[in-house]
């Protein structure tokens, strides 16, 4: 059963009454809930919303502490007045990959599901899945195949039933985030997004706005601001505002400060060379890829000062900060209540609430 049949079962979809467009994004650092509402065709930011989860709340994508969690979307219920919402799955429990469908394949379905269980190590009738065709080759169609285990997925149903909360959909992070990032030009090439968050840092490649590959690595901008803490014996906020407003200015008058993010940094550097080499270098037994032709970053540490600069000099392609609003509205014409920079953390939030807004190509 695919992955969107499977919630549709257990959540129908509602009368045509459609509601407002809410997103929620839970994370192992905090729960997010964007609220969308369109009017003659233009949309705006109703609400937002950020509760911050303790250690061991979500633990490696797993919800380890449910009463709490379903007790937190139950208070953005009664709060921002969300009944029905779009929301993710971690991406640390997905599998995620490519495979071409032969031409001659019975149909697009038959093919992913020809050799399934060499891609996914999970029992038969415990996978729930969803993919979608990328382009077309000499050898059939490349198509991007997402799965999941069941048990992942009736876990994250059932804490948003518990919570009075309507599903309206599940997907992987990186699909949301990709829906609120890219569009025009970069819709028709291979994209790396990188979510630099406080906990971890997420790397997901779209070739032609479909999620392919996907990675996380534990290293955040919490780490960033122990470093500056510890180094410079100064409290957290003001940590937050030395990483923010100098960063990476590469100075001598910096030197101190950039010697402390480097440690950190550098991992960061050093695991999006190694997946840009993976992805420009497949192997020979799976599908031919296009080249990755830019990064684009987004999170809440997206905002550290000369950080786009200083990945652009290592991955030697372009870099650049999103606009976390660039499918929702311009802001030629519409300012929302959200500082911009508050913006690149709820991004994934903001691509999931598109998802439900009417008259949108999701």
């Amino acid at each position: 059963m695919s992955l969107r049949d499977f919630v549709l079962t257990v959540f129908p979809v509602p009368s045509p009454l459609a509601p407002p467009a809410a997103g929620i994004d839970i994370s192992s650092g905090s729960v997010k809930s964007i609220v969308l509402a369109e009017h003659g065709g233009h949309a705006h930011l109703q609400s937002f919303f950020e509760t911050p989860l303790p250690e061991g709340v979500v633990r490696g994508g797993d919800i380890e502490q449910r009463d709490r969690i379903v007790e937190i979307l139950r208070s953005i219920r009664l709060r921002t007045g969300i009944r029905s919402a779009h929301a993710c799955l971690p991406e640390r429990k997905a599998y995620i990959y490519e495979v071409i469908v032969p031409a001659d394949a019975k149909d697009l379905k038959a093919g992913v599901e020809y050799d399934f269980e060499a891609h996914v190590p999970l029992p038969p009738g415990e996978a729930i899945y969803a993919f979608q065709p990328i382009r077309r080759t000499e050898a059939g169609t490349v198509v991007s195949v997402t799965a999941y285990a069941k048990r992942v997925v009736n876990e994250y149903i059932s804490v948003f039933a518990d919570a009075g909360i309507h599903l309206r959909s599940l997907e992987v992070e990186s699909s949301a985030l990709v829906r609120a990032v890219l569009r025009g030009a970069d819709l028709e090439s291979t994209v790396m997004v990188i979510d630099f968050g406080r906990k971890t840092t997420r790397i997901a490649i779209a070739e032609q706005g479909v999620v392919a590959f996907t990675a996380t690595v534990d290293i955040g901008g919490d780490t960033l601001s122990s470093a500056i803490m510890k180094n410079f014996n100064v409290p957290e906020e003001e940590a937050e505002k030395l990483k923010n407003e100098r960063g990476f200015l590469m100075n001598k008058e910096n030197k101190d400060l950039v010697d402390a993010l480097m440690a950190t940094v550098s991992i960061v550097k050093e695991e999006v060379a190694r997946h840009l080499s993976y992805w420009n270098n497949p192997p020979a037994d799976e599908p031919p890829r296009r080249p990755v032709e830019k990064i684009v970053v987004c999170g809440g540490n997206a905002n550290l000062r000369g950080f786009p600069e200083y990945l652009e000099g290592a991955a030697g392609i372009p870099v650049s900060v999103v606009n976390a609003w660039t499918n929702a509205f311009s802001l030629d014409e519409y300012i929302p209540a959200m500082p911009f920079s508050v913006s690149l953390e709820y991004a994934t939030a903001i691509g999931l609430a598109l998802r439900g807004l009417p008259h949108r190509p999701w």
